[in-house]
């Protein structure tokens, strides 16, 4: 399947955006190819700059990689109007859509929630030109030099304590105890268990204050797993989890459903190679294997009986802070 020309959301060019990718020295930006050139593809269709850095290049001093890429983005936010911060391994899947639909001016950063937990995604994220949200940014980074001397999962597990401690003044009580379960924390169990405290003082509110938390689903990217590569323009923007040396190859006769795959695999769904020359609002490139497009109805129910169980797995980790408090 190929999108024409007059597929593509064109609107009027109001803001300058740009999507940051920060690659750290030393990393094999190979493995990230066909993400970064649907990205790059992607910004030049819809007109937006495509930044692809290296963390080294910034005067970001943080040895953890992972908080030194939101110091970057923090420099680099005020020579835009808003960034769109991704991972190296999401790509685009749908160049119709565009940044601007997930952006609110009441709103100076945006989250979304992952899908298969409870945790607040730190890999991307929206940030608008504001000295809030710069400053947001710079602190986040600079959270590293208040890790806890404990297994604490680096700045995916770090966002919910920072976020908790900025955007919920009220909850000091309750924060506390939940870094208590964090300080505690040897393994993953333990930092989701702390995680799912978090999650409980924060409740099902997604906007707080300048800051905006979009629940499972609504985003702009979800995990290329959930549905086995299954797709569909109506509802997908991007996907996550595109590492070329975790591509496998689409089962040859094989009828593909939008149910769940193994979390490290994933099935391209372009055809062929990016021609980044070609890449215009005047031209379109993209074609598709058609075995990977699915209805959404079929996609969102899928999604919506993983996320019962996901909410399930919440509440026995809600059973396991009271052994980590030792006070069962």
């Amino acid at each position: 399947m190929k999108f024409t020309e007059n597929s593509y959301n064109f609107g009027a060019k109001s803001r300058k955006i740009a999507i940051v990718v920060v690659i750290t020295a030393g990393t094999s930006q190979e493995n990230y190819e066909i993400a970064i050139k649907s990205v790059q593809c992607y910004a030049k269709i819809q007109g937006y700059d495509f930044l692809r850095v290296m963390d080294d290049k910034f005067n970001c001093n943080h040895k953890d990689k992972f908080f030194r890429r939101h110091c970057v983005a923090a420099k680099i936010l005020p020579k835009y109007d808003a960034i769109l911060f991704l991972d190296a391994d999401i790509g685009v899947v749908n160049p119709k859509k565009r940044i601007e639909e997930y952006m609110d001016d009441n709103i100076d950063v945006t989250f979304y929630d992952r899908f298969y937990n409870w945790e607040i995604m730190a890999g991307s994220y929206i940030a608008r030109n504001t000295p809030y949200a710069v400053k947001l940014l710079k602190d986040f980074a600079d959270y590293e030099y208040q890790l806890p001397n404990s297994f604490h999962g680096t700045d995916n597990g770090a966002i919910h304590l920072f976020l908790a401690k900025q955007l919920l003044p009220n909850a000091s009580v309750e924060i506390e105890n939940c870094e208590k379960i964090y300080k505690k924390s040897v393994d993953f169990v333990d930092v989701f268990t702390y995680e799912a405290c978090i999650r409980s003082i924060f409740g099902v509110s997604e906007k707080f204050g300048k800051v905006r938390i979009l629940k499972k689903g609504t985003g702009w990217a979800r995990d290329d797993w959930l549905s086995s590569g299954i797709w569909n323009q109506e509802r997908d923007f991007m996907l996550h989890g595109w590492k070329m040396n975790q591509l496998v190859e689409v089962p040859e006769g094989e009828k593909i459903s939008p149910t769940r795959m193994k979390t490290d695999q994933w099935y391209n769904p372009f055809l062929g190679p990016f021609d980044i020359s070609k890449c215009s609002p005047q031209n379109a490139t993209w074609q598709y294997d058609v075995r990977l497009i699915g209805t959404r109805q079929a996609i969102e129910k899928n999604l919506l009986d993983f996320e019962k169980e996901v909410a399930l797995e919440q509440l026995k980790s809600f059973s396991r802070i009271l052994n980590l408090l030792g006070l069962k």
